[in-house]
């Protein structure tokens, strides 16, 4: 963690491949400790895209140990800056992205989905939050995909579902929850989702302009710059009624501490739109010595795991 916290450059573009230098041999390392989780692989839709891994907790390990026969679904939805990303990346991280975060999760006593969604240029604004929407839709009609025999019995708690999302992901976690066209306020998978964990998301885009290096991405799935200025996660947010934001399920932001400043602006704006709105600061994660990239990989390799101890606590609480 020295050298991620010594990188100087914080903007995501800048520390990529450094942060993947850094972690790969400790994934490599661990590959064995990482692999022994099983995975099983199942397709939520019709596009190649439309496919899911479940991640089941090893025998003995108990989210609650008072309640061994109910055990809690945890979707991570990674980022990829909208047009990029893939539920296992390969081959510079030996195929352990993003298994490592799902085993770290599921040693804990969660059964853990990882889905992919559709990617720019193959999809427009709200479709990565309408596929995430379908691959939690899937997980409720399918019960006996997130049940592992050797799981002794336990059953998959589908009225204690989670979400932790990350970047990119966490944009569409935030449009399937904030935007009533995607998931309507009546429809009742929202009472199954009890808590979701938003880590750096771009809540605020109205400073982005076409000078962006990403703004091409960004205009493709939003369709246009000024399209995505009026349907981010803090303007969709700004829609909702008081009545509307007060029925989401449990928020919990999570970042780097060196993530760039302009998302650490976003979450700042986002936390003054909650506490106008509801009358509640949301509780606040901040990874020490982490960029943008590095909380995920740090999962699973011993380095840099605190994050996770603090989202598993907080998960606890909210899925008692």
């Amino acid at each position: 963690m020295d050298v991620i916290a010594s990188f100087k450059d914080r903007e995501i573009g800048a520390v990529i491949d450094p942060t993947v230098a850094a972690f790969a041999p400790l994934l490599k390392a661990k590959k064995t400790f990482i692999k022994a989780v099983e995975k099983r692989t199942f397709k939520y839709g019709e596009t190649d895209r439309h496919q899911l891994d479940v991640f089941y907790p090893p025998p003995g390990a108990h989210f609650d140990a008072d309640k061994k026969e109910q055990v809690p679904v945890l979707f991570f939805v990674y980022g990829g800056g909208f047009n990029t990303g893939e539920r296992s990346i390969a081959p510079r991280t030996f195929g352990l992205v993003y298994a490592c975060v799902a085993a770290f999760f599921a040693r804990r006593g969660c059964v853990v989905v990882v889905p992919d969604y559709r990617l720019v240029p193959h999809v427009v604004f709200p479709g990565g939050a309408e596929d995430v929407r379908d691959a939690v839709r899937w997980a409720i009609v399918n019960p006996a995909c997130l049940r592992l025999d050797a799981a002794e019995g336990a059953e998959p708690a589908l009225d204690r579902i989670a979400l932790l999302a990350h970047s990119a992901g966490a944009a569409h976690v935030a449009t399937m929850l904030f935007n009533h066209g995607v998931l309507p306020a009546d429809d009742p998978l929202r009472v199954r989702i009890r808590a979701v964990a938003l880590q750096a998301p771009p809540y605020d885009l109205s400073g982005m302009t076409a000078a962006w290096p990403t703004a091409h991405v960004h205009a493709a799935y939003w369709t246009s710059l000024e399209a995505a200025h009026a349907a981010d996660p803090l303007h969709l947010y700004r829609a909702l009624s008081e009545a509307e934001a007060n029925a989401l399920p449990a928020l919990l932001m999570v970042e780097g501490e060196r993530e760039p400043d302009w998302l650490i602006a976003a979450g700042d704006a986002f936390v003054k739109e909650v506490k106008g709105k509801v009358g509640v600061v949301p509780q606040r994660v901040v990874a020490k010595g982490h960029n943008h990239i590095s909380l995920n990989w740090a999962l699973s390799t011993g380095e840099g795991e605190e994050w996770g101890e603090e989202v598993m606590e907080w998960l606890k609480k909210q899925l008692a």
